[in-house]
């Protein structure tokens, strides 16, 4: 027994189910017309008919709107079809003939690469607009010609025609709800969206529209910089020239024509929104998804451009892809492509690729964080001050690695701070300046998302130099007063009971300039992030380890202080602690420490005012 197809069933489904925009049936019905030129191209060339005897027979597809009457009408000078292949092709849903041209050129050994449908449904895509299609039709070389007239209701009505020249003519009487398709300015944002790029002219009511050349499919030596910057701003919709431009071809392990282009700037950073794909997908130059979401990672969002692969197995709609497995695979060689790209740029042009950089250089970091397949690639691209170059001069961290000094052995160190200025007077630098040891200056919270994701580098730990263990000699003048074992532990001891918040007191190999400084202690960025998220509450800071010099004239004299001015003491230790705080960020809210430095004032102050006021009662006596 065979299956029976109810056509009526079918056919409402291929019309009113299967694409998701109804707009592309003009897309449809172009490409149609594009593979009967290529048809009769290829019949001229091999002496099958077909050729360009008939007066006028140009070869190209004209449409024509007719607002008044709302129809419209797409003819070509293709092929053209016999009485039996509308039968076939027209009277048959889901058979394709050109997929049957294709399938017997590759059986003679012949490529038929330029030639677009596949399944056989995309002329039905007419119902979804139409009311009544009609089809004229006459094959090159033929002197008799037919109308195939249809509702869409499961049957069709075929007669021979007179007076049609050598090619198909389509008549689409459209539904008063779609008037829209019979105005010409809509039908060529339609062309120009979809179908720009299709090898033969496309006139709409007389005027040619795709004027613009498909130059991902030419060889890199035959585009010129203006073809390239005419294509760009017609791509990105914009008016300046691109930054750098990407043409890449392949034929293994895909069939990839790719044309990336980077813009001069982007709108990101002045606190838009998110900005949108910049890459289309085509397939045989024909636009298959607009701005498509998993071609390219998302941090590569702001290229722009368009990738055609004979390779994409397409769903029956043509809208999306069938095996996902295969578009990952893409997706992985074409962010490869873009990655290796931007490295040779900046070995080719270093001040270039710093000015790109400086604008594009937080997409890059973005990568870092959500791209694992390519992050350390991309990691190569980074560039960041340093403590030993100059304000502004940015570095790689293979710059970096390469000046490395043996006593930091594995470890590249990074501190992130506000402003360089903040970051090389911070207590957490002392060590690393007294030995000359080179520090990645970082100004972005976003900064430390890629050093804490990234790890390591060259076979090298990324170190915070808060979190680093670098000790220096003691470097304390000669006769300088430094606390003794018996003192430090003393002070020690006292310092953990008598501040709040300090777990633990440590002598500090690492400290010179500075009395001292928390370590241990969690990440400053990290904590301003969850007060963020906790909607502007701070989480309570755990007890910290505090680390002291035990060589510092204040460490020193808080020893003294605290067995004959204990009180006192007690205040300058918990402001210490407060110092310490505030230079590792931990410190949330500036103001608790102001009764305590209010305190301090009054203790330096109280003897000038006991002075002050004797000396006023020894007045009055007098008086």
């Amino acid at each position: 027994m065979e299956f029976q197809a109810e056509t009526k069933r079918l056919l409402s489904i291929v019309a009113n189910s299967l694409y998701t925009d109804k707009e592309v049936f003009v897309r449809e019905l172009v490409s149609n017309a594009s593979d009967a030129l290529e048809k009769r191209r290829y019949a001229a060339l091999t002496g099958g008919g077909g050729g360009g005897e008939e007066a006028g027979s140009n070869m190209e597809i004209s449409i024509t709107t007719n607002k008044d009457a709302n129809t419209l009408t797409i003819a070509d000078t293709g092929i053209g079809m016999s009485r039996e292949e509308l039968i076939d092709n027209l009277g048959t849903i889901a058979r394709s003939g050109t997929k049957a041209f294709a399938q017997n050129l590759q059986e003679k050994g012949e490529a038929a690469a330029n030639v677009i449908g596949q399944f056989g449904v995309g002329f039905y895509a007419v119902f979804m607009v139409a009311d009544e299609v009609t089809v004229y039709s006459r094959k090159h070389g033929s002197d008799v010609a037919h109308c195939w007239r249809s509702t869409g209701d499961g049957s069709y009505a075929l007669s021979e025609a007179t007076n049609v020249e050598p090619g198909t003519t389509i008549v689409l009487k459209l539904k008063s709800t779609e008037t829209n398709f019979s105005q010409r300015f809509h039908i060529e944002q339609n062309i120009r969206k979809y179908s720009n790029f299709v090898g033969f002219p496309i006139t709409v009511d007389g005027t040619r529209v795709n004027t613009l050349e498909a130059l991902w499919t030419k060889s890199k030596n035959e585009v010129t910089v203006e073809q390239h910057a005419d294509f760009y701003r017609y791509v990105a919709q914009a008016f300046d020239d691109p930054r750098y431009t990407l043409h890449f071809q392949a034929d293994s392990p895909l069939s990839i024509r790719a044309l990336f282009y980077v813009p001069q700037s982007h709108m990101e950073k002045w606190g838009m929104a998110r900005q949108d794909r910049g890459v289309h997908l085509y397939s045989r130059k024909v636009l298959i998804q607009s701005r498509c979401e998993t071609l390219l990672p998302e941090w590569m969002r702001f290229l722009k451009g368009v990738v055609d692969s004979e390779d994409l197995p397409l769903n029956i709609s043509r809208e999306t892809m069938q095996d996902s497995l295969l578009m990952r695979k893409l997706s992985t060689v074409l962010a490869k492509r873009v990655v290796k790209f931007l490295q040779e740029r900046a070995k080719i042009d270093q001040a270039a690729f710093i000015s790109f950089y400086q604008e594009f250089g937080q997409y890059l970091k973005e990568g870092v964080y959500t791209d694992f397949d390519n992050k350390h690639e991309i990691a190569k691209l980074l560039r960041f001050e340093s403590s030993r170059g100059t304000p502004g001069e940015l570095i790689s961290l293979d710059d970096y690695v390469g000046r490395m000094k043996p006593e930091q052995g594995d470890e590249i160190f990074w501190l992130l701070a506000p402003s360089r200025d903040s970051a090389l007077s911070s207590a957490y630098m002392e060590s690393f300046k007294a030995k000359g040891v080179e520090v990645l200056l970082l100004y972005s919270t976003v900064d430390e998302f890629v050093m804490t994701n990234l790890m390591q580098y060259s076979g090298k730990s990324l170190i915070s130099a808060e979190a680093a263990k670098l000790a220096v000699e003691d470097s304390s003048a000669s006769g300088a007063a430094k606390l003794s074992v018996e003192e430090a532990k003393g002070l020690q001891e006292w310092m953990t009971k008598a501040v709040d918040g300090v777990k633990e007191v440590k002598l500090s190999s690492r400290l010179v300039d500075s009395p001292a400084i928390v370590v241990g202690h969690e990440s400053a960025s990290m904590r301003r992030m969850m007060t963020m998220v906790e909607s502007g509450r701070a989480p309570a800071l755990p007890p910290q380890t505090l680390e002291i010099n035990g060589g510092h004239p204040i460490i020193v004299a808080l020893a003294a202080a605290r067995k004959v001015e204990p009180e006192m003491a007690s205040k300058v230790a918990s402001q210490l602690f407060a110092n310490a705080l505030i230079a590792a960020g931990l410190l949330d809210d500036p103001r608790t420490m102001l009764p305590n430095v209010n305190a301090l004032l009054l203790d330096l102050v109280r003897p000038y005012a006991t002075a002050a006021t004797a000396a006023s009662a020894a007045t009055a006596k007098a008086d």
